[in-house]
């Protein structure tokens, strides 16, 4: 299908609505997965590979599901099936992950956690490409940075639900047991709620497909059989484009501060504000560390959210690789002022800051990579570049529980310090980037 009509704003936003629902169980996930492993048993140290889990799954599930829904538009179809099935996966997994005292009579808690978190991310990965795909499938180019503009938007919403949820409900529901193995019935009651807005959302944006394809009718792209499955990512990803390397390369270094963020921003702050001891897994210190990381997190989304509006204009103004360099100097200050911060009270406003890096990082390399991506392979090219994504993310869960424990004694908020100096690194090669990035073309027409 080539999309040539112009789009209505609604149109665009139900085509894109499914990433609220799915940000909204990733960012229940980012926010709580910590506290529900250490409530399961495990160390400070031993955190970091069970978040190896959802990179190591997205290398493996986004560049196969990329070939596979390429295919179906060749033969004329959707992408819908692989949305549905992944977003239905998703939304039972996020029931069962917090009843873990349901499971652990036939299995232990840990392994119940890395078995539901790889089952979860598998409904994730699957569902999120062709939410991502949908832009470049169903919006004229003169629209697509609109439409990527929307979708932050909505992907902040859904972040802010997600991550400040846990918090909201917690006066209404009984205080947090300490005992290991008991979820909060805040958190509990959080991971229903976004199950359910999983799945409204990724319905509605399942019509929404089904309504441009009837007003259009579906075209086959390739009449050419079926062919056999042949995926060799390694080769295709060192064919791939100079230009798209560049992105990726720069996503690398974002992706790596915001996974430290995520990993290590509650123990961080249950030890250096609540006096929670390194080893230990079973306070309540750790559940108030967990809440208030859901509260700054629903702020630097809140950031997100209301900086994405902006971007369309300031592409016009300034080149993509400019604003998103100056987004990720901003980010690295941000990473910088929570390392150094004394005061609970005062980490407001560097989340404020690290919100304009990640709506820059989830907008501006996508914008890029769309004009740089034949038609018929956008897909599979998405899928690759979540290579540069994912790869970053199994690089540091091997080695940041090694590293904070050996050489920092333990003490969480160094990782911090390590993602603000990761993401000075990708705001350099940005800005060096720029000078060199033969985009001029493409960038015309992203500013038009």
């Amino acid at each position: 299908m080539l999309p040539t009509q112009r789009k209505t704003l609604f149109d665009i936003v139900c085509l894109c609505i499914g990433f609220l629902g799915l940000q909204f169980g990733f960012a229940l996930q980012a926010g709580n997965m910590t506290r529900i492993l250490h409530n399961y048993g495990a160390y400070l140290n031993e955190i970091s590979l069970f978040w190896l889990i959802p990179p190591l799954t997205g290398t493996l599930i986004q560049p196969i599901i990329g070939y596979l829904s390429d295919h179906s538009l060749k033969q004329g179809k959707t992408r819908i099936p692989f949305l549905l099935s992944g977003g239905i996966l998703s939304t039972i997994t996020l029931l069962a992950l917090p009843n873990a005292e349901l499971f652990i009579s036939v299995m232990s808690p840990l392994l119940f956690g890395g078995l539901f978190i790889f089952i979860i991310d598998v409904g994730f990965n699957t569902t999120l490409h062709p939410l991502r795909t949908t832009i470049t499938d169903y919006l004229p180019a003169s629209q697509q940075n609109i439409g990527f503009t929307i979708q932050t938007f909505l992907l902040s919403v859904g972040a802010i639900l997600g991550s400040s949820l846990s918090y909201l409900l917690q006066p209404y529901t009984e205080s947090a047991n300490n005992s290991i193995n008991i979820i909060a019935k805040n958190v509990k009651y959080a991971f229903y709620i976004g199950a359910v807005v999983l799945l409204i959302t990724i319905v509605i944006n399942s019509l929404a497909i089904l309504k441009q394809v009837r007003k259009v009718g579906s075209t086959k792209l390739n009449n050419t059989k079926k062919a056999p499955i042949k995926i060799n990512m390694m080769n295709k990803l060192f064919l791939l484009p100079t230009n798209i390397w560049k992105i990726g390369i720069v996503q690398f270094f974002s992706w790596t501060a915001f996974f430290l963020l995520w990993v290590y921003l509650t123990p961080s702050l249950a030890q250096e504000y609540y006096q929670q001891l390194m080893d230990d897994t079973q306070t309540l210190r750790q559940d108030e560390a967990g809440n208030y990381t859901g509260v700054l997190f629903a702020y630097y989304h809140l950031a997100a959210g209301i900086f994405a509006l902006t971007l369309p204009f300031l592409f016009k103004r300034w080149s993509i690789l400019a604003v998103h360099g100056t987004s990720l100097l901003l980010g690295s200050v941000g990473f910088i002022w929570v390392y150094t911060s004394q005061d609970l009270k005062t980490l407001f406003i560097p989340m404020l800051l690290i919100g304009l890096a990640w709506s820059s990082i989830l907008a501006s390399p996508f914008i890029l990579l769309s004009h740089l991506t034949p038609k018929n392979q956008v897909g599979f090219h998405f899928g690759l570049f979540n290579i540069f994504i994912t790869l970053p993310q199994i690089i540091i869960g091997l080695g940041s529980g090694f590293i904070i424990k050996i050489i920092f004694n333990n003490q969480a908020i160094y990782a911090i310090a390590i993602g603000g100096a990761s993401l000075l690194i990708a705001a350099l090669l940005s800005f060096y980037y720029r000078s060199s990035f033969l985009m001029k073309k493409h960038e015309l027409q992203v500013k038009n």
